[in-house]
Formats: C-alpha cells, structure tokens, sequence
C-alpha cells in the first residue's frame, strides 16, 4: 500500500492524471467520510425549546449589479437554555447553503422546515459536550445519502478506471 501511494505521488508531481486523481479522490473522501460521521452525530444530539428571535434570507458577500448573479443564504438568531445557562445560536442546518437568486427557494425551503412548537418554541438540537454549538434542523437521512454518495462514486471510479475489477 506504501508503495502505492509512493508510486501515486509521483505520478501526481510529473502531472499524471492518475496520480492526481488519486489524491483528489482521497480528499474527497476523507472529507465527505468525516461529514458523513459528523451528522451522524448531529443526528443523536438532545433537542431543547428556543425562541426564533429571526429568520430571512440575506444576501451573501457582496450586493451584485446583475440580479442573477446575487448570492444568497439562510440567516437566523435564536436563544435557548441548557442546565439553566443561555444561549444563543446563528446556526439552522449542518449544510451551509449559498445559493443563487434563482435558487433562493432551496434556502425558504429550509427556513420552512425549522419545525414551531404550538407554544411559539422551536426545537433547537444542541451538543451535550459543547451547549454553545447548535442547529435548528436535524441531519436528514436523504442529505447523509447524498453525502455518502459524494464520498464513494469517486471513489469506484478510480477503481474501475485504474485497476483490474
């Protein structure tokens, strides 16, 4: 195995397809892996009840001239409690999701799914180890999927392009 990655990094220095995108694969899936895992973990996080203070959504970096290249994403402040301390929390989803003017929806989308208790409360997922770190919406299994996806198909692929399966 060490020989293999000797051989891939230096095909990746000469500029090898195969040595390169064998290191890009690598990243991928150590990032999408650690991800994965991450909302795994998100996933088993206790709830408590918060107060949604705000919920929009804003414009990102800066104000574009032409209207189809505005960046948008998801803003939000709300306060919750844990063992009798306060928070407050920025934070909606694990997912930070720049989008488009055209694609803006996916963003109301996600401010739709913050879930209203009949009290006026949202539930607000918070880390036991951590209370300052929170999310308003859990992990969603279809987005762990995804992840997962993102993390193997380039992984086969290499495979099947460059060994003999």
């Amino acid at each position: 195995m060490i020989e293999y990655v000797t051989d891939m990094w230096a095909l990746s220095f000469a500029g090898d397809k195969q040595g390169i995108l064998f290191f890009v694969v690598i990243y991928v899936l150590l990032v999408c892996l650690y991800s994965f895992f991450r909302q795994v973990l998100i996933r088993q996080w206790p709830t408590t009840k918060g107060v949604l203070r705000s919920a929009s959504v804003d414009t990102w970096a800066v104000t574009e001239f032409v209207l189809s290249e505005q960046k948008y994403k998801a803003d939000s402040l709300y306060e919750y409690q844990v063992s009798n301390k306060k928070y407050q929390g920025k934070r909606i989803s694990p997912w930070v999701i720049v989008a488009s003017h055209n694609a803006r929806f996916i963003l109301n989308q996600q401010l739709n799914n913050i879930q209203q208790n009949a009290d006026g409360t949202v539930n607000v997922l918070y880390n036991p180890k951590a209370p300052e770190k929170s999310y308003l919406l859990q992990p969603g299994l279809f987005g762990m999927a995804i992840t997962l996806a993102i993390a193997l198909i380039p992984l086969f692929l290499y495979l099947y392009e460059y060994s003999a399966i």
